[in-house]
């Protein structure tokens, strides 16, 4: 990558009497801490101040958008395309070691799971793990929402109320999307909720953020609809 950085450098240099667009982008991008362990460059999302680490087909996205016309002042600027790309990557990272049987922390640092023995008159220390399955199962699991109505047409009325809550018509069409796949993997809202697992809609294309309000606001639209159960009776 460093080869190919270096010609196309001479080569702009050559042509404008202006600072490489490469040079820019590298230069924006290169991370301002020796110790960083995910490379040389990466992006800091302003919004969490968390370090996704840049590769060569990211920052070429980056010059394609900048000769584009683009704006690439700052971290801000990374075009929305880029940082769903590194969302994913990164919640697929973590999916991965997940399944691998470690958990992860809050900085998305993997590390192996304590297992406490204990008696039947002791408890857990608050945040370990015990090696009951059956406790275990129970921490994991939310409760049944028990959603009256048809299944799949409960996906389409949560998904509507979703789009009722934005004005941007490709929010509404994102949200429209996650129900989409929802019916046609033949999903509905109480499994979901159980699962409160947005990656597999990330990975089938839906925006984090969307993905993400789907999946933790079903709880909350499902005690709304019980409440309101009670007074369209009366009506």
């Amino acid at each position: 990558m460093l080869g190919e950085r270096d010609a196309q450098l001479d080569a702009e240099e050559s042509t404008s009497s202006g600072k490489p667009i490469w040079r820019s982008v590298y230069s924006l991008m290169r991370c301002d801490s020796s110790t960083c362990q995910h490379g040389p460059h990466g992006w800091v999302d302003p919004m969490g101040k968390k370090h996704y680490p840049l590769k060569s087909h990211h920052i070429k996205r980056l010059i394609s958008h900048v000769e584009k016309g683009g704006v690439l002042e700052s971290h801000k600027d990374v075009p929305e395309a880029v940082r769903d790309e590194l969302y994913r990557e990164e919640q697929d990272r973590l999916e991965r070691d997940r399944r691998k049987g470690g958990h992860v922390t809050g900085a998305g640092l993997p590390y192996p799971p304590i297992n406490i023995h204990l008696s039947s008159s002791q408890s857990a220390p608050h945040g370990l793990e015990i090696s009951d399955p059956k406790a275990a199962n129970n921490l994991q699991l939310p409760s049944s929402l028990d959603i009256p109505g048809m299944r799949d047409v409960v996906v389409k009325e949560y998904s509507e109320w979703q789009v009722s809550n934005v004005e941007n018509d490709s929010l509404k069409t994102a949200f429209r999307e996650v129900c989409d796949v929802m019916l046609e993997n033949g999903l509905d809202l109480e499994q979901v909720y159980r699962d409160q697992d947005p990656t597999f809609f990330i990975a089938k294309g839906i925006k984090i953020g969307i993905a993400r309000r789907f999946v933790e606001d079903i709880g909350k639209w499902v005690q709304n609809v019980k409440n309101a159960i009670p007074v369209l009776e009366l009506i």
